[in-house]
């Protein structure tokens, strides 16, 4: 009979999670639980560690403003080339808002990669952390999946990522289907790339 009453990993996930996820739903009653995948976290493990994915999804968030202010500055770039190849005074109104745009869409992009160089900056710490791990159970990964109805009453499938302290005491970080889709689809190649010689300053230094 004890040993029927020990609860499985799952369900300590399960008992954590559920409740915490029927809060952020349209319709709590409609949850219906599809499977659970449960992997465990190790303290030197880089790829399963919820610092580590919290702040690629930061660095990825940034990343993409960046590129979008990058774009806006080419755009106004090219047209402030049009209106000097034309010489024409019919354009110079516009041509004076472009600048404006230009420097606008200039400082915005400064500015986040500041935003960028920074976030690196405050989280060095925690790369060089890594270096002299153990190797320990440090938690848990469960991705759940589940079906709920949407704001339209259709009811579609879903799944969350939680990350778990080692007790199933809590929950330590939650990546929802948007940032999982964000983190996916964004190539930190690029931005190592985009920031080679900034990244060796930062982490090169003493």
């Amino acid at each position: 009979m004890a040993s029927c009453s020990v609860k499985t990993n799952e369900e300590k996930a399960r008992e954590l999670i559920e409740p915490e996820l029927k809060t952020n739903l349209i319709n709590p009653e409609s949850y219906e639980f599809a499977k659970l995948q449960l992997d465990s976290c190790y303290s030197d493990d880089v790829q399963r560690s919820p610092l580590i994915i919290l702040f690629s999804l930061k660095a990825a968030k940034l990343y993409n403003e960046y590129k979008g202010y990058v774009e806006e500055v080419d755009n106004a770039k090219s047209a402030s080339d049009f209106y000097s190849s034309t010489g024409s005074s019919m354009f110079k109104q516009d041509a004076a808002k472009n600048k404006a745009n230009l420097e606008k869409a200039q400082r915005k992009a400064d500015d986040a990669k500041q935003k960028i160089l920074q976030l690196y900056k405050d989280n060095k710490p925690m790369f060089e952390s890594f270096k002299n791990r153990k190797h320990e159970l440090a938690g848990w990964a469960a991705t759940l999946a589940y079906r709920a109805e949407t704001a339209g009453g259709m009811k579609t499938m879903g799944t969350i990522l939680y990350f778990l302290d080692k007790d199933f005491k809590e929950i330590v970080a939650c990546i929802t289907e948007e940032d999982q889709e964000l983190l996916h689809s964004a190539d930190p190649n690029e931005l190592k790339y985009e920031f080679e010689e900034e990244f060796k300053e930062i982490f090169d230094a003493e």
